[in-house]
C-alpha cells in the first residue's frame, strides 16, 4: 500500500516537471517598449511578395490564414513572417512573452506595432476580410493600423490598390486607389533575414492576388529558427472569443 502510494506520487510529479516550461529555467519578461514597428521590420524572417498581403478584421484570423493557402492561393498573412516564438502566448516561465500576452492592453500594442510592419512591406495590391468587403470594419486594428499605414506614401512597398474579400472569397470589391497610383518608396531596415530573388513584373496583380496566382518567389532561411506560428489554431486564440483575443 506504501509502496503504491509513493509511486502515484512519483509519477505526479513527473506529470508536473513535463508539462510545458514547469522545469525550464525562468527568463525575465520582454519589456512591450522592446517591440516597435521598427523592431518588427528588422526581424522579420519572411517578407510578403508583391500583391500577396492578406489583412481581416475581427473574428477572421484563423479564415484569413486558411483562405490564404487554399485552393492554389498562396497569399501571406501576419502569421508566417516572423519567428515562432513570437507568437507564442503559453503564460510559463520560460515565455519571455507572458508578461505582454497576459495583458490586453500590451498584446493589443504588440500586434500593433507588428501589423504596421506588415503594411509597410505590402506592395502593389493587398486584401482584408471582412464579412462586409465593400466597407470593412474600422474599429479595430485593420482600421485604426493597418489600413491607414497602407495608405501612406514612404513605406518600403507602395500599395495602390486595396480590395476587400468576402470570407469565402466569392465577393471581391475595390475599397481604395492611391490616386496617381504611385508613390515614394522608403530604403528597407536591415533584416536579420537575406533579401529573397527580385519581386516579379507588377503587371496583371490585381486578379491574381484574390485567385492565388502569385508568383513563385523563393525565401531564403537565414536562421535555424522556425518561420511563422505553429498551426492555424494559434491564430484562433489571438481572436474574437480566444484565450488571448485581439481586437483586429
Amino acid at each position: 500500500m506504501h509502496f503504491t502510494t509513493l509511486s502515484k506520487a512519483f509519477l505526479a510529479t513527473l506529470s508536473l516537471l513535463s508539462l510545458p516550461g514547469a522545469s525550464a529555467q525562468t527568463v525575465p519578461c520582454d519589456p512591450i517598449d522592446m517591440y516597435t514597428t521598427s523592431w518588427f521590420l528588422g526581424n522579420v524572417c519572411k517578407r510578403p511578395p508583391a500583391a500577396t498581403c492578406l489583412f481581416y478584421t475581427k473574428g477572421q484570423s484563423k479564415t484569413a490564414k486558411v483562405f490564404s493557402k487554399s485552393n492554389g492561393a498562396d497569399m501571406t498573412t501576419i502569421w508566417e513572417m516572423w519567428a515562432t516564438r513570437l507568437y507564442r502566448n503559453a503564460i510559463v516561465s520560460n515565455n519571455s512573452l507572458r508578461c505582454i500576452m497576459q495583458d490586453p492592453v500590451t498584446r493589443r500594442q504588440y500586434f500593433a506595432a507588428m501589423s504596421e510592419s506588415m503594411a509597410i512591406m505590402c506592395d502593389v495590391f493587398a486584401t482584408v476580410m471582412d464579412p462586409n468587403p465593400s466597407s470593412p470594419r474600422l474599429d479595430g486594428i485593420w482600421g485604426q493600423v493597418e489600413f491607414p499605414t497602407l495608405q501612406r506614401s514612404g513605406n518600403e512597398g507602395c500599395v495602390t490598390t486595396i480590395a476587400g474579400t468576402s470570407p469565402d472569397g466569392q465577393d471581391v470589391q475595390d475599397i481604395w486607389s492611391r490616386p496617381g497610383m504611385s508613390c515614394e518608396i522608403a530604403t528597407p531596415l536591415p533584416s536579420t533575414m537575406p533579401e529573397v530573388t527580385p519581386l516579379p513584373e507588377k503587371r496583371d496583380v490585381r486578379l491574381r492576388m484574390v485567385r492565388g496566382i502569385t508568383p513563385n518567389v523563393p525565401v531564403v532561411e537565414a536562421r535555424q529558427e522556425s518561420c511563422g506560428a505553429e498551426s492555424d489554431d494559434v491564430a484562433a486564440q489571438f481572436d474574437e472569443g480566444g484565450e488571448f483575443e485581439v481586437d483586429w
